[in-house]
């Protein structure tokens, strides 16, 4: 099992954006979190403020909007985040709703995901205009 590291060259930087358009962009990484006990596979999501989360609490919680904490709008906003980590990944540990995830799932197993995300993107960019 992977451990998660503050290396950008350990993550993965999604183009969450439709038809050659630039961003918003995704920052993740598979693997376990060093603060595990039982150590758990997971994918984990960088925030903007530098905390590494489980991506499953925010698309647990059923709101589009609630993914908006965890994409950055540029690729400089990403480097620039990178930039700023040091030591050992800062993991916030946030609830995960059971009922809502497993909605999600099922959501998923009907669309396309990148579709899905693209949509979502569109919607993150009327938001913040």
């Amino acid at each position: 099992m992977h451990t998660i590291t503050n290396n950008y060259r350990d993550a993965h930087i999604l183009n969450l954006g439709s038809s050659g358009e630039r961003g918003p962009y995704l920052v993740t990484q598979t693997g376990v979190s060093p603060k595990d006990v039982v150590p758990k596979t997971r994918m984990f999501v960088l925030r903007p403020d530098g905390n590494w989360v489980d991506f499953n609490a925010y698309a647990s919680q059923g709101k589009p909007e609630a993914l908006d904490e965890i994409v950055f709008s540029t690729t400089t906003q990403v480097m620039e985040t990178f930039g700023k980590l040091f030591g050992a990944p800062r993991v916030l540990e946030l609830p995960v709703n059971e009922e809502g995830l497993k909605a999600w799932i099922e959501r998923q197993e009907h669309s396309d995901p990148l579709q899905a995300a693209r949509a979502w993107a569109s919607q993150y960019k009327k938001r913040h205009r």
